[in-house]
């Protein structure tokens, strides 16, 4: 038979939430949770407090939340610790800053990077699948993965060609059927040069926002013989990928969702823009 009533737990719950409140540094303050039977928050961190009893002695579990997406990276679970429900608040406000908040803050960055870098992957995939798309004759996304495998149906007798971005979207599968031969020589030759080039190249962070700088310029210089439906799709692109980079770096998630709202409000509009094109 259970020593304490749910209601009981429920209001240890909540009375630790507002002991930790008062005892942690910096500017905690009670929060709502569907999750939990109370939260508080600070500063982009989030921790859960449940009650529980036993052996006939009350515990509290404290979670510290992770950011939103962290279920897709693997071997990742947020940081739990429990204490006993009659330690006073300064020894458990004391155990949360030397354990949980140290180990929030490490797996946080964790899941930043790997979510910065499945954008990136993202991004990289969209964009040689639209380059797919508006190149190749009778080209339509794939039924089944849309966002990294393509399909064309068209030119010459039954040429037919099918792409598939792999899972880093660093490499990807081209099949080519009923190639003509003409075509198909220009094919072996230009991957025979870029290939044959075996030179790599490592670049700075400085450099790569260098490049990007030139990159733009050379745009610049070049706006008025670009085809307009191009520079607007290649726009949204670029814009995409960007905000989505510097999104995955901001702590505060209403600062990344005002972020990506608004680059995909610009990005809706430039694609909208090339299709009337």
């Amino acid at each position: 038979m259970s020593d304490y009533s749910h209601a009981e737990l429920q209001q240890l719950a909540i009375d630790h939430a507002d002991a930790l409140c008062e005892h942690l540094s910096g500017q905690w303050h009670r929060t709502e949770s569907l999750h939990a039977e109370a939260s508080i928050a600070h500063d982009g961190c989030e921790l859960h407090l449940c009650a529980y009893e036993q052996n006939g002695t009350a515990r509290v579990s404290i979670q510290a939340q992770l950011p939103q997406g962290w279920g897709v990276v693997e071997g990742i679970t947020p940081p739990e610790i429990t204490v006993a429900a009659d330690r006073g608040a300064e020894a458990i406000a004391a155990d949360v800053a030397r354990r949980l908040l140290p180990a929030h803050a490490e797996i946080a960055a964790r899941v930043h990077t790997a979510l910065e870098r499945e954008a990136q992957r993202q991004a990289m995939a969209a964009a040689i699948t639209e380059h797919f798309l508006a190149s190749m004759p009778g080209a339509v996304p794939d039924l089944h993965s849309p966002a990294t495998a393509v399909s064309s149906a068209g030119g010459p007798d039954r040429f037919s060609a099918s792409l598939r971005v792999g899972r880093e979207a660093a490499t990807a599968d081209l099949h080519l059927r009923n190639t003509p031969i003409g075509v198909l020589r220009t094919v072996v030759d230009l991957l025979g040069r870029q290939l044959g080039d075996t030179e790599q190249s490592t670049s700075t962070p400085g450099q790569v926002l260098g490049q990007m700088a030139d990159a733009v310029t050379g745009l610049a210089s070049e706006r008025h013989s670009i085809p307009i439906d191009g520079l607007l799709r290649e726009t949204a692109l670029n814009v995409l990928i960007l905000s989505r980079i510097v999104s995955n770096r901001l702590d505060s998630p209403a600062g990344r969702e005002r972020i990506e709202r608004f680059a995909d409000e610009l990005v809706t509009e430039l694609r909208s823009a090339a299709r009337h094109h």
